[in-house]
């Protein structure tokens, strides 16, 4: 672009490349002569869509295009900036795919095969030039092609270094062999499976590297059968075979063989996969799920050991013993197992003149001690000779041809209830730290078996136990119920003295000498009312937390594991201790209210906060019966003059009793509504509602609706008068509206923020 730019006698070339990613004209490369340097900047940041700008319109016409002054041409993208530094006339043309040649684009059959533009600028006006418009043609056509031919070369270039990284990094080996069978390709996955370096095998025979001995005839038959006649019944196949390492020892690989399609003698690629571990894997997971279902057959800790020598031997191992460690901490052998029951006798005979002595290194004994795993891969006659105790100990051990060890500890928790040992003799076998990882996996399942058992045996005791304890428990509820009978019995008298006080009250408003007489009177009633109340509910609270308590610590398990049964009647004696403590608490809420005793904080409250923090106490409420509980509100903002704690105490009174009284499947909900000075909270329920006549009388203390209204449902009749003194208390009013069958509207109005007033006692 520098040498057309020269050339021609024009400023500035930008070279633009179709970017398929996004559709648009990005600039690939940008030559100046001298300035120019804002009309660069601009025109790298740029790209352009088909139609937009000098080479969107290359684009879209696919010939070139000619503007003799950029300035006679409106609303063109980078104008301006052409225009202050002294940019006038703009010259550019397609460059063609292959596909297309000059003839085609000017004859307008075929468009579409544009890969790039080159544009050139001149700081003079210049008209047209025809002969440089077909020149222009030529070249951008001789262009596409140079340009493809270079990107069809990085492409094949950038294929084969992919494919060579493919054969480096790739897990399985890929092995190349001619027609002659000798190796021309052995990846590092070759390298690292059969022990051989790439360059001590290339050009050797495959056969003679990786195929054992007694197969190499019928490979090389096979081999020279294909090279005849082209059939190869194992190409193209997964096929199992087993392959041979550097050392000679053998391994079952999975094969698949292609041939490469090139020209020339046929040339072959095979692919292997060592499928040993695999096997190995696949044979662990079957012991280890045998072992399971033996060791949960049983709750005999004893047992489970015994019957687990079926799964291991021969399996696992030749020989299979276990040892257990008694109360006395001495060491019990429990269980011989032997593949050939005529060796049993050997091997006793050995632990009962030989085997666990104190002073012993190797075996159960060290194991129970240290609490460690020992693996001994290979069992040397040297070994044997630094365990034997003398020489016939050791002729002993010579005729049993132990080959391989591994015992492993019987840990539950931070105690070693034993030791299981594995050994190979006839198989031949040596472990390796798989299998050690293995051994200890068995040891494991069976020690917390064990565990399982023992805890099995304390649930049953501590279940015996807790029936014991429910028994009492029993009996204190019963006992419990009766002074709550009490209790409302002294409700009903404290009701008729009261409306005995109120009567004489009017007779002495009426008996003006007496008046001031029986006020006192009535007060000093009310005084003792409260008093009594007062410390009939701490006298009641002390020994019913105490139940709360006991029966909780029950239910979690401190005094022992407890079943389902056990868990539904300490259920049971929680909810009516519950149950009672909420009817003692309104009690005592009640005496106080009637002493004088509450104090109010008012302040500034958010509506919506105290909303959200009984939703989450009166939430499952309303889903153990199933119904629909919505507690937002359509002025969220608002905010009232009120005790927090007390304003959220009405909320949940109200709101439990309308779930109380709301069949299952109702609703139940809040409604707010705000005037110049009051706020208005509505608790809405879709209940039973409420008889006319008792509208009157049910803030009154200790009157609930009728049974035959409310179906069986228990209180003490304090709520909604608690609720009301609270609401006067912070200068408000609680009132109620109700159709019976119809449901209830309670409204609880206080003062909105920015009325504060002092608070009421009472």
């Amino acid at each position: 672009m520098h040498e057309l730019g020269t050339q021609l006698g024009w400023q500035f070339g930008a070279f633009w490349l179709l970017d398929d990613a996004i559709e648009q004209l990005r600039c690939a490369a940008v030559w100046r002569s001298g300035r120019y340097s804002e009309f660069e900047a601009t025109t790298r940041a740029r790209t352009f869509a088909r139609g937009r700008g000098v080479p969107g319109a290359v684009w879209e016409k696919g010939e070139p295009v000619w503007m003799k002054d950029i300035r006679d041409v409106d609303r063109l993208p980078r104008q301006e900036v052409a225009r202050r530094e002294g940019l006038h006339a703009a010259f550019a043309f397609p460059i063609f795919g292959v596909a297309e040649g000059p003839a085609t684009a000017r004859s307008g059959e075929q468009r579409t095969n544009i890969i790039g533009v080159i544009e050139l600028y001149s700081e003079h006006v210049e008209p047209p030039d025809e002969h440089m418009l077909n020149a222009a043609l030529s070249l951008g056509f001789q262009l596409g092609i140079f340009i493809e031919s270079r990107r069809a070369h990085d492409a094949a270039r950038s294929q084969r270094v992919r494919n060579a990284a493919v054969v480096e990094i790739a897990l399985d080996c890929i092995i190349t062999i001619d027609h002659e069978g000798r190796i021309l390709e052995w990846n590092p996955a070759a390298e690292r499976t059969f022990g051989h370096q790439r360059s001590e095998v290339l050009g050797r025979q495959l056969a003679e590297t990786i195929i054992p001995p007694r197969y190499r005839e019928a490979h090389y038959h096979g081999f020279a059968r294909y090279l005849q006649t082209g059939e190869g019944p194992i190409l193209g196949r997964r096929i199992e075979v087993e392959g041979m390492r550097a050392n000679g020892s053998t391994f079952p690989c999975e094969l698949a063989i292609t041939r490469v399609p090139v020209a020339g003698p046929p040339t072959f690629t095979a692919y292997l996969r060592d499928v040993g571990d695999q096997r190995r894997l696949q044979a662990t997971q079957e012991l280890l799920l045998r072992a399971s279902k033996v060791l949960l057959s049983y709750l005999d800790g004893h047992r489970m050991l015994c019957d687990l020598s079926a799964v291991v031997v021969p399996a696992f191992a030749d020989w299979y013993t276990v040892d257990v460690v008694q109360g006395d901490q001495s060491i019990h052998r429990l269980e011989i197992k032997h593949r050939d029951p005529e060796k049993v006798h050997l091997a006793k005979e050995l632990a009962t003149r030989y085997a666990n002595r104190a002073e012993s290194t190797h075996g159960a004994r060290a194991a129970i001690r240290t609490g460690r795993s020992q693996l001994v891969t290979e069992i040397t006659d040297e070994i044997l000779r630094g365990v034997a105790s003398d020489e016939e100990h050791l002729e002993l051990m010579r005729a049993l041809g132990l080959c391989s060890l591994i015992v492993v500890p019987l840990r539950a928790r931070s105690t070693v209830l034993g030791a299981i040992t594995f050994v190979t003799a006839e198989s031949r076998r040596h472990y390796d730290k798989r299998d050690l990882v293995v051994a200890e996996e068995l040891a494991s399942r069976a020690a917390q078996a064990i565990e399982n058992a023992r805890l099995f045996a304390d649930v049953e005791d501590a279940r015996e136990l807790l029936e014991q304890q429910a028994t009492e428990l029993e009996a204190q509820a019963a006992d419990l119920e009766t002074a709550t009978s009490d209790l409302e019995s002294s409700n009903a008298e404290l009701r008729r003295a009261n409306e005995e006080l109120t009567k004489r009250t009017a007779e002495a408003e009426r008996a003006r000498g007496d008046a001031e007489a029986a006020r006192n009177e009535a007060d000093e009633a009310n005084r003792a009312k409260s008093d009594f109340l007062a410390a009939m509910s701490h006298e009641l609270r002390t020994p019913l937390n105490a139940i709360i308590g006991y029966a909780e610590l029950l239910d979690v398990g401190i005094r022992g594991a407890i079943n389902d049964e056990q868990h539904g009647d300490l259920n049971r004696i929680q909810r009516s201790a519950q149950h009672l403590l909420g009817l003692i608490t309104d009690i005592l809420n009640y005496a106080k209210l009637e002493s004088g005793r509450i104090e109010y904080e008012i302040e500034s409250t958010s509506l919506s906060e105290a909303l959200k923090a009984v939703d989450e106490l009166v939430a499952p409420l309303a889903a153990a019966k199933q119904i629909a509980c919505d507690l937002r509100t359509d002025c969220p903002d608002v905010r009232v003059c009120a005790d927090p704690d007390k304003l959220r105490q009405i909320l949940i009174n109200l709101l439990s009793n309308a779930i109380k009284y709301t069949d299952d499947g109702g609703r139940v909900g809040i409604r707010c509504a705000t005037n110049d000075k009051h706020v208005l909270i509505d608790v809405i329920d879709t209940g039973v509602g409420i008889p006319a006549d008792r509208l009157d009388s049910i803030f009154e203390p200790f009157v609930q609706v009728e049974r035959s209204y409310a179906g069986h449902r228990q209180g003490t009749g304090l709520g909604l008068s608690i609720s009301r003194d609270l609401a006067r208390g912070m200068g408000g009013e609680l009132t109620v509206r109700s159709e019976f069958g119809q449901g209830s509207v309670f409204t609880i109005r206080l003062l909105a923020d920015g009325h504060h007033r002092a608070p009421s006692h009472r």
